[in-house]
């Protein structure tokens, strides 16, 4: 979709679109049929909050190109806090 410089930076001075929108975007197992499984993403010792863990993912998945991600597995380690998460990624 092209849109004008104009109409672009209305709609980013009014907050409808982001200039640091990710791309990738999350999918639930039933939605990944007809997908290309492109590789895995495993992180640990990650802090915060589960959708602070979640935006991480989606940014490693934009970095290695993928257009889609399913999160497998994402515990968190209760002493420390952290959380370790394992990711397919989809294109």
């Amino acid at each position: 979709m092209n849109r004008s410089p104009v109409l672009t930076t209305l709609l980013l001075s009014i907050g409808l679109i982001s200039a640091t929108a990710q791309s990738a975007e999350n999918v639930n197992a039933d939605l990944t049929t007809g997908l290309n499984q492109v590789g895995m993403i495993s992180v640990q010792g990650v802090v915060g909050e589960p959708h602070d863990v979640e935006r991480l993912i989606a940014l490693k998945a934009d970095e290695q190109g993928a257009s889609y991600y399913r999160i497998l597995s994402m515990d968190e380690n209760m002493p420390q806090h952290t959380w370790h998460v394992t990711a397919a990624l989809y294109s």
